[in-house]
């Protein structure tokens, strides 16, 4: 006897063909001036580009008053950034033979270039990673080779931003879009296939998934002589198109003994093409996105401000990462950021110093030079006040210390030379008659002029 039995096979493959839900996004107006999108949420990084006011963009998110906006849309059709690698691994990145688009090989970083700076040392913000087999515009190809930026020669191409590159916008500059839906150039194509004269997608991995939806089979009354024979199955698969292409797939008249086999085929071929649909891809975590970045950048090519942000990348890496190994690495990268800014603090104070002396080596230079010219004076030397013969128990004397020993060569009385009172601490030559006093025990000399011969008013202590 045969019984009737109705099956009916849900298609997982119906749900893995449809797209991944979007998150949510919504079109923003542009209100300021000169807009510049940059490439981190805050003014700190640097801006690759600029939005004209009035035209829109698509935001996918919101981050402390900055939206995160999508490369996509007219103010973005001429952006572009930098796709590069060591010229020696020419795997990475495939080009075309013309030179005009390239493929990647691998997961690939899009630097966004720096409108202050335009140049690659300071071009080091990605924008996105592309996966494998993501198809580029090359814009313009050039090799750099090593220097303090790169360890080894690159291979540097000038490609238009993919759609999955990001920057951000401040909030401030931007007005909602009211009841507008979201949609994109690529969603506009999938809902007019027929213009194309192509198949949708969605029909054609429904095609490939469904074998069968319902699998029916019944006892009614059927007459010997025009029934199928025992163990045969008769498929009824009638044309048909676009909707009724579902419908139109059934079997019928189905044995009981082969049923069983044939629902766990169906099984095993909808898991296996499930799996082979079913490509989840890794996303990398931010530690290996800078790892990437910055892959032979010389950290001495940095200005102060971008190493401040790199920095508190690593920091905020370090705190995102599971592995506790490679939280570890995070912070030694960014130990290793905080001692390079030390050391440059210390070289800028190194640097001072060396000028410093570099000065005093100068002065002291021209001292010895114009006493090196004063033949005609009886004493040169520095004029300054004594200890010992400060008026007190002894008359008051000047003395004139020799600048190389620091010996006193003579005195000067202040009462035969007032204006000499007025270059204490100074390099002088005197002219006059030198003697030696016996009551005093020292040399005297009777100056009949004091010249001025190199200004020093550094104080200097008394014998």
């Amino acid at each position: 006897m045969v019984r009737r039995s109705t099956v009916f096979i849900s298609c997982s493959l119906v749900a893995l063909a449809a797209s991944a839900v979007a998150a949510e996004t919504a079109w923003y107006t542009v209100t300021g001036e000169d807009v510049h999108v940059r490439c981190g949420a805050d003014s700190s990084y640097y801006a690759f580009t600029t939005v004209e006011t009035g035209s829109r963009v698509l935001v996918k998110g919101e981050k402390l008053n900055w939206a995160r906006v999508v490369a996509t849309g007219s103010n973005f059709e001429d952006a572009w950034g930098y796709v590069k690698y060591p010229a020696s691994e020419t795997g990475r990145f495939t080009v075309s033979a013309d030179g005009s688009t390239g493929n990647t090989m691998g997961a690939t970083p899009v630097l966004a270039p720096n409108m202050n700076a335009d140049d690659l040392a300071h071009s080091w913000r990605q924008l996105c990673i592309l996966p494998r087999g993501e198809s580029l515009t090359i814009l313009e190809t050039s090799t750099v080779q090593e220097d303090g930026l790169h360890a080894v020669p690159h291979t540097v191409h000038k490609v238009l931003l993919p759609e999955q590159a990001e920057g951000w916008i401040n909030m401030a500059d931007l007005e909602a879009v009211i009841n507008e839906p979201v949609t994109t150039e690529r969603e506009e194509l999938d809902r007019t296939p027929e213009m194309l004269g192509e198949t949708p997608v969605e029909e054609t991995l429904l095609m490939e998934a469904v074998d069968e939806v319902v699998i029916e089979s019944t006892n009614d009354d059927v007459a010997s002589n025009s029934g199928p024979e025992a163990g045969e199955m008769v498929w009824n698969m009638p044309s048909a198109t676009g909707d009724d292409f579902i419908d139109s797939i059934f079997v019928e008249w189905i044995n009981h003994a082969q049923e069983e086999e044939i629902l766990e085929n169906i099984e095993e071929e909808m898991m296996a093409e499930a799996m082979e649909l079913d490509v989840v891809e890794v996303e990398l975590t931010r530690l290996q996105q800078l790892e990437l970045t910055y892959e032979g950048m010389a950290i001495a090519d940095l200005d102060e401000e971008e190493i401040v942000c790199l920095h508190e990348e690593y920091l905020v890496a370090a705190e995102e990462e599971e592995d506790p190994v490679r939280a570890e690495f995070a912070r030694m990268r960014a130990r290793q950021i905080e001692i390079y800014a030390t050391l440059v603090e210390q070289n800028g104070t190194i640097g001072g110093l060396v000028e410093q002396i570099d000065n005093s080596t100068r002065m002291a230079g021209e001292r010895e030079l114009a006493i090196a010219n004063t033949g005609d004076y009886e004493v040169v030397g520095r004029l300054e006040a004594s200890a010992v013969f400060d008026g007190s128990e002894r008359p008051k004397l000047y003395r004139i210390r020799d600048s190389k020993t620091g010996r006193t060569i003579a005195y000067l009385r202040p009462e035969e030379m007032a204006i000499a009172s007025t270059m204490l601490g100074q390099h002088v030559g005197i002219m006059g008659l030198l003697s030696y006093d016996p009551a005093l025990e020292v040399n005297i000399v009777q100056a009949a002029r004091v010249d001025l011969l190199a200004s020093n008013t550094a104080h200097v202590s008394v014998d």
